[in-house]
């Protein structure tokens, strides 16, 4: 049995992962609290309110894997914000309302930040235990300059570049990183940032289970073999 934790595991793909390894001993973590007890609830899985944003939300994250989760072996980062609009289209009211700057600081404090920060918070664990595996789920904007989204394009770049750069370290100390990368995801994703897509779109999306069986590949994959990215999109998203 492998210790695994998931961030964002309250709704879409860290849900769907969650219920995939059902079978491993579970810290999901999630910032909304009705939705991760929910799903911890369902799977008997232990659970642990945390904004990854939050450094002090992350202090006690530490401190309850030190005491409680300590046979940490496993990291999935799934958390994450979406929002599109490019400069010009800033003067009309939608896209100006989801670029509010606000909202840009928390898409940046959570999709970049966020993983580096959860990696850096918890990665004295896997390293005390000699052995580990981190997936961060990435996306398509992280390995291609999608115009019409440019924050969460700057977003996804940068946590993508991190993994590159701290994957030999990593490995040195018997611990592997993968990024996986999906394209569009038929998920709450957008509607949570007022951001609904049409249904022409939506229908050349994944399913948020399509991409957690794509993170369960590389679970599975034996531990001398690594995968540093791997993409994955539904066959007419092009």
């Amino acid at each position: 049995m492998r210790y695994v934790l998931i961030t964002g595991a309250g709704d879409g793909v860290g849900k769907a992962t969650a219920k995939l390894l059902k079978n491993e001993k579970l810290l999901l973590v999630d910032r909304d609290e009705n939705n991760l007890k929910n799903v911890a609830k369902s799977l008997h899985a232990e659970y642990f309110i945390c904004d990854v944003s939050n450094i002090e939300n992350l202090d006690k994250l530490k401190s309850y894997v030190e005491t409680n989760f300590s046979k940490l072996d496993t990291i999935i980062n799934c958390a994450g914000v979406w929002t599109k609009g490019e400069l010009s289209q800033l003067s009309e009211a939608h896209f100006a309302e989801i670029n509010k700057l606000s909202k840009i600081k928390d898409l940046l404090d959570t999709n970049t930040f966020g993983t580096i920060a959860v990696i850096t918070s918890l990665s004295p664990t896997l390293l005390k235990n000699s052995k580990g595996q981190i997936i961060n789920v990435n996306s398509q904007s992280g390995v291609e300059t999608e115009e019409f989204c440019p924050v969460y394009n700057a977003s996804k770049h940068g946590s993508y570049y991190y993994r590159k750069a701290i994957q030999r370290d990593l490995a040195q100390h018997n611990i592997k990183i993968t990024d996986v990368c999906p394209g569009l995801i038929k998920t709450n994703f957008y509607i949570r940032n007022n951001d609904e897509l049409s249904e022409d779109i939506m229908k050349l999306g994944l399913t948020a289970e399509e991409v957690a069986k794509t993170i369960k590949y590389v679970f599975d994959m034996p531990h001398e073999i690594t995968i540093p990215s791997i993409e994955v999109r539904h066959i007419k998203n092009y």
